[in-house]
């Protein structure tokens, strides 16, 4: 049944336990006018595209997997790669590959199609894997990592526009294989490294703007065409976050005091200020009804 729906929805596999036991695994498709994302869980096993399933299943695409848990190995015909949770490979899909997750597996798997890629690259293929990161400050994993962040946003029901998603999806993959970005992959860039590093309360317009490799004044524009500005837009992700600590019940016992140096701010006066006008309760009133 895996393999069957696999060939339907994204790449076609063959997939065998490790233990012999039965599969346990979980798939979410997501079909795209220019691209198809899936999310995949699933406990240890093996799949293999061999060169009897591509030309069964052909893809004519090439596939990108995103490691959120568990390392795996990816055998293909130049050697093995092995990813951890923060890397991502991107390969052509009709060479054969295997690929192995001993401990189980959380990934976002991209299939680009030929006609696609042509358009962002000139090429129709890739000739050797291209293994990146996709988490951290650095420069070329912030744009990765937007690409990560808003596939897993668009599978979990936050999209708010699909033409966005899908253009904005399409500009930051074209930089993860070496184009320009646009507009739109730099507004995303930037917010990603916002949200990595919205807890730093030096964060400043200069520093996101040197991370995403423009002018802060480039910067301030895009975010007002965003409708919004560089101050709102960490203001907001630091209140995210912290209502997102808030409300665990892991930090029940933290003071609020501890909790807003924590997110970046300054004082507790001011977090439970600005927390009140956006979310309309105090923290203390929003913990006290999460605890109800």
């Amino acid at each position: 049944m895996w393999e069957e729906h696999n060939a339907r929805a994204l790449v076609g596999l063959q997939a065998r336990t490790l233990a012999g036991g039965g599969l346990k695994a979980t798939e979410l498709n997501l079909n795209l006018p220019r691209l198809q994302v899936a999310q995949v869980w699933g406990n240890p096993h093996v799949v293999e595209r061999s060169a009897r399933e591509i030309a069964a299943h052909p893809a004519d695409a090439v596939v990108a997997y995103f490691t959120l848990e568990g390392e795996g190995f990816f055998y293909h015909q130049d050697g093995c790669e092995i990813l951890r949770p923060g890397e991502a490979i991107l390969y052509d899909a009709d060479q054969p590959f295997m690929r192995g997750f001993s401990h189980g597996l959380k990934e976002l798997a991209l299939k680009i199609p030929r006609s696609t890629l042509r358009e962002l690259t000139r090429q129709s293929g890739l000739k050797r894997p291209k293994v990146f990161g996709f988490h951290g400050p650095q420069a070329e994993r912030i744009y990765a990592g937007a690409l990560a962040s808003s596939l897993g946003a668009a599978l979990s029901g936050r999209a708010g526009d699909w033409d966005e998603l899908e253009n904005t999806a399409l500009e930051l993959l074209a930089v993860t294989l070496g184009a320009p970005a646009g507009p739109a992959g730099h507004l995303a860039a930037a917010q990603a490294f916002i949200s990595l590093q919205s807890a730093d309360p030096q964060l400043s317009a200069g520093r996101i703007a040197a991370a995403v490799g423009i002018s802060e004044r480039q910067l301030s524009r895009i975010f007002a065409e965003g409708g919004t500005s560089v101050p709102r837009a960490i203001l907001n992700a630091r209140l995210e976050a912290a209502r997102q600590q808030l409300l665990s019940p892991a930090a029940a016992r933290i003071p609020l005091s501890a909790l807003a140096l924590q997110q970046g701010f300054a004082s507790q006066a001011h977090f439970s200020r600005v927390y009140k006008e956006k979310f309309g309760l105090s923290p203390l009133q929003d913990r006290r009804s999460a605890s109800d």
